[in-house]
């Protein structure tokens, strides 16, 4: 495989998500990421939760260059109905597509992206309310970029695992993971664990780094 499986590319980077892949390697196959659970009983209803220390705390306005990760941190941290991404025009079917914690909030968020948006800010349009049609997320972008930053920030003690690409899926409302082998895959899946993250935040799958 000479480059990045493709439902990583459409779902990551359409997505404005945070994506990183290592250098060049030989390549190997790839796998479909699943669920890291910490617990059997881990479904779409558990109990979310947030590290002790939020990075976008830290995001205060929106970037003086254009940085679409920190951006949406700040739009998420202001939108109602815990805003993941959108809205985003699907040309085909001539509507609006719009990524929500709370789909209740369809009207108020757009009433606020229609004030907050940057004019320049790409992938985004203004639509009707009555033509957007709301997905519903587990997490909203904010607290996607909080455990990243979390993870990120505790890998000096991972050890004995090649990650080939990380990013964050705001269409599909998870972090990814991809690491270079199966025999990867139980030291990084037992590591995520010990690090507490809760149930159906992250997946964890097999890739060959990249070929550019």
């Amino acid at each position: 495989m000479r480059n990045p499986p493709d439902f990583l590319l459409m779902g990551l980077t359409v997505a404005l998500g945070c994506v990183h892949i290592e250098p060049p390697a030989p390549a190997r196959s790839a796998y479909e990421p699943i669920w890291v659970d910490p617990s059997p009983g881990c479904s779409e209803t558990s109990p979310t939760f947030l590290p002790s220390f939020r990075a976008s705390d830290t995001v205060s306005g929106p970037p003086a260059k254009y940085d679409p990760d920190r951006l949406s941190v700040w739009l998420a941290r202001r939108v109602p109905g815990g805003w993941s991404f959108g809205t985003m025009v699907d040309s085909l079917r001539n509507i609006g597509r719009l990524w929500l914690r709370d789909p209740s909030q369809k009207r108020a968020a757009l009433a606020v992206l229609d004030t907050i948006l940057p004019p320049n800010y790409p992938n985004f349009s203004r639509t009707h309310p009555d033509s957007v049609i709301v997905h519903r997320v587990r997490w909203d972008y904010a607290e996607l970029y909080d455990w990243m930053e979390y993870l990120n920030s505790s890998m000096r003690d991972l050890t004995g695992v090649r990650i080939t690409a990380w990013a964050t899926d705001a269409l599909g409302g998870r972090l990814l993971f991809f690491v270079e082998t199966r025999e990867m895959l139980p030291v990084m899946t037992g590591w995520l664990v010990s690090k507490g993250i809760p149930c159906r935040l992250v997946a964890l799958g097999v890739a060959a780094p990249a070929r550019i």
